[in-house]
């Protein structure tokens, strides 16, 4: 038996090592990100840059760094920047317009050849499953016009364990199920797509108890569910979290008393381990670490992304033979990680 486990630990490894996927960061507009990305742009495949938003005429806004772009020239790394929006009124609106579609996708071509974009990703998030054949149709018509135009286009999919909600708290899954995974028909939009960016992080959020930011079991079935539409593994880029997710009650007069959480970086992470003398555990069977400590009367938790995790992920999308990995986000991330993907991309250490 330990033969055995030696020889598939020794197996996974190889495949790992021998897996040179896509490495699609994504950067937002903070001082620590942009830094990020000067530091480590060898080792990044694509830049993400989260800087543009969307309205319901469909006009795309924000502001881009020349710095970033210069950079991604320089080192030949592919700009796809995403537009965003989480206002469920205004993505109706959007989408069920043909004109706001058709200055959407105007924007989408012209901001391309202005600032050389390889292409663009779509991260419309809360949207109602009402619109879900609106939502389909608006991206197959960009996805003609930006092909058509030597461009890629990409989908960031909220997402899911199966085609419909899940059995554990019906009341929570139907939520979740009509605002925000209900509106993905993936098989349709990913035949269209050169990728597809599926967020496997944010297992547990604000709206939840505390728990991992993506476990290991619940990101390996999700792979397996979306493997089994049919989607080819080489257009499935894995998401995986550089965040960590710290719990924490708070009061106000609006909402009143009750827990939230935090996305955090790693120095914030170290910074609460020293403070509050934490001694983290890992959990083997979600493979990434935790702690929790009485504060005042009450448990805070800590659930934390380090290089261990990361490591593992990265061997996850390499035993499902995937496209890559889309990491979230540039600034979060623990240092080492990039010392290891140095390893398994360059062979060398730096």
């Amino acid at each position: 038996m330990l033969c055995l486990c030696l020889i598939s630990g020794i197996s996974r490894i190889a495949c790992a090592q021998s897996f040179r996927g896509e490495r699609l960061f994504y950067l937002v507009n903070s001082l620590e990100s942009k830094q990020s990305f000067f530091q480590h742009a060898d080792e990044i495949s694509i830049v993400c840059p989260d800087v543009y938003q969307i309205d319901s005429l469909g006009v795309i806004y924000g502001e881009m760094d020349m710095r970033i772009l210069t950079t991604a020239r320089q080192k030949h790394i592919r700009v796809i920047p995403l537009f965003a929006s989480f206002d469920q009124h205004a993505i109706h609106e959007l989408l069920n317009r043909p004109a706001s579609r058709l200055e959407a996708i105007r924007m989408m071509i012209a901001y391309a050849r202005q600032f050389g974009f390889a292409g663009w990703q779509f991260d419309l998030e809360n949207i109602s499953v009402a619109d879900r054949d609106a939502y389909t149709s608006f991206y197959k018509q960009a996805a003609d016009s930006l092909h058509a135009h030597g461009l890629w286009i990409s989908c960031a999919v909220v997402k899911a364990e199966q085609s419909t909600p899940m059995n554990a708290h019906p009341s929570y899954e139907r939520y979740v199920y009509e605002n925000w995974s209900g509106a993905f028909d993936l098989p349709a939009i990913a035949a269209v797509s050169d990728f597809v960016s599926i967020m496997t992080y944010d297992q547990h959020t604000a709206l939840t108890p505390p728990g991992p930011v993506a476990g290991y079991p619940w990101m390996e079935r999700i792979i397996q569910y979306v493997l089994s539409l049919g989607i080819p593994a080489e257009k499935f880029s894995l998401g995986v979290p550089l965040y960590s997710d710290y719990w924490y009650p708070v009061g106000d007069p609006v909402h009143g008393a009750h827990s939230t959480r935090d996305e955090i970086n790693y120095a914030t992470v170290q910074d609460l381990i020293h403070r509050f003398q934490l001694h983290p555990q890992w959990l083997d069977d979600q493979k990434e670490s935790m702690a929790y400590w009485e504060n005042g009367g009450v448990f805070d938790w800590l659930f934390i992304e380090d290089v261990r995790s990361f490591e593992l992920r990265w061997q996850l999308a390499a035993k499902y033979h995937l496209r890559g990995i889309s990491a979230w986000v540039l600034g979060a991330e623990d240092p080492a990680i990039w010392k290891y993907l140095s390893h398994q991309i360059h062979g060398q250490s730096k």
